[in-house]
Formats: structure tokens, C-alpha cells, sequence
């Protein structure tokens, strides 16, 4: 008799989704979200809230919450891919606006086609903008990795890059010069051809990609 009350119940759980499904699909699919997240709370926590009593029947809801969520998904969006080729026939500026708040890559796209100098302005700021955060991450903060970044360039010009050691900071005057390049200062002790330690002085110029994270040397100037 417990087994047949939960299969009317799931039933009727399933009948209740599709009834909402075809009154309103927005609310039918939060409906399908909210029974999903309760009834995984109840399957891994063994939670009991009303009307599922057990495990069994809470991996039931879970099932039947992911048909419906499976089903409902594609219907919502050909019914949004409607509204909106209705609004692109009707309203342009209206259209673009409902589409860039769902798929600003789509939106930039159809922006190209139906309003092209709205497109380059757009492509213009949108330039300007990655310019400026990327100069954001270009300070004189960054001085001291620069500093250490460029000395795998240095030892690479010395006789015996095993025996150089580098000052724990860097000469006067590295800084950022712009546009991400750092000018670099500074000094190191190595062995020379003979095996006399001596004092040598660095100077160049290595650029910061943030995107990457990576440098690149530009300049440099390895004297000793």
C-alpha cells in the first residue's frame, strides 16, 4: 500500500510539472529546480521533508525533477528565440537591448549587422577598456619581479651562471617606464673565465604580458 501511494505521488508530481509547464514555463522550470535541490538535500542528508519519507523516493523526485528540467529547458529557449525574432522585426534598438542581457556575444554579432557604427564604437571601448586594466596591472609594484624575471636573461650571457648571485633588490631607477615595460637596474657577483669573482652591473628594458602572466626582455645590458 506505501509503494502504491508513491507512485501516485510521483505521479502526480510529474502531471502537476507539466501542467505548470504549459501555463507558464519560467515558473514550471524554477518549480523543477527547487523540488530538485530539496530532494537532493533529502537523498544525501537524509532530511525528511513532507512526503518523502525515504531515500528511495527521494532519488525518485531527483529523477522525475531532471526530466522535467531536461524537457522544459529547450522549450523556454525556442520560446525565447521567438520572442526575440519577433522583436528584431519590429524593434531593432529594443532587440539588441533584450539580447545583450542574454548573449553579449551574440549581441555583438548582430550589433555588426544592423548597426555598424554602433559596432565600432563598441569594439573601440571595449579596446580601451582591456587597455586601461591592463595598465592597471603595470605599476612600479611590479618593479621587483621584473627585477627578478630578467636575470634568467643575464645569467645566460655569463661564463658560469651557476656561481652568479644576485642583490635581493634592485638597482635605482627600475621602474615602469610604460605601456607595461620596466626598466631595470642592478648588479651581480660571478665567476669570470678564470674563476675570480667579480662584480658586474645589468641594465635593460622587459615588458609584462598580464594576460599571460608571462615577460619578455626587450633590451639588455650585461657589462662584467
Amino acid at each position: 500500500m506505501r509503494h502504491l501511494i508513491a507512485a501516485i505521488e510521483l505521479t502526480a508530481l510529474l502531471v502537476a510539472l507539466v501542467v505548470v509547464a504549459n501555463v507558464h514555463v519560467v515558473a514550471a522550470l524554477w518549480l523543477s529546480l527547487f523540488i530538485l535541490a530539496v530532494a537532493l538535500v533529502a537523498l544525501v542528508f537524509g532530511w525528511r521533508p513532507p512526503r518523502i519519507r525515504s531515500r528511495g523516493k527521494a532519488l525518485m523526485v531527483v529523477i522525475i525533477s531532471l526530466a522535467s528540467f531536461g524537457a522544459i529547458a529547450p522549450i523556454l529557449k525556442a520560446q525565447q528565440d521567438a520572442e526575440l525574432a519577433q522583436l528584431r522585426s519590429s524593434d531593432i534598438d529594443g532587440y539588441l537591448a533584450r539580447l545583450k542581457g542574454v548573449d553579449e556575444k551574440r549581441w555583438l554579432a548582430e550589433l555588426g549587422k544592423l548597426r555598424p557604427d554602433d559596432y565600432k564604437a563598441e569594439l573601440a571601448r571595449q579596446k580601451a577598456v582591456a587597455a586601461a586594466q591592463r595598465l592597471a596591472q603595470c605599476t612600479d609594484k611590479k618593479a621587483g619581479e621584473a627585477y627578478v624575471m630578467i636575470q634568467s636573461d643575464v645569467l645566460r650571457q655569463l661564463r658560469a651562471p651557476s656561481t652568479a648571485k644576485f642583490p635581493s633588490r634592485y638597482g635605482a631607477g627600475t621602474r615602469h617606464i610604460g605601456d607595461c615595460v620596466y626598466q631595470v637596474f642592478g648588479q651581480f657577483d660571478a665567476q669570470n673565465g678564470f674563476g675570480a669573482m667579480l662584480r658586474g652591473g645589468v641594465s635593460g628594458t622587459i615588458r609584462h604580458f598580464p594576460e599571460s602572466g608571462s615577460w619578455q626582455t626587450q633590451k639588455l645590458d650585461v657589462q662584467g
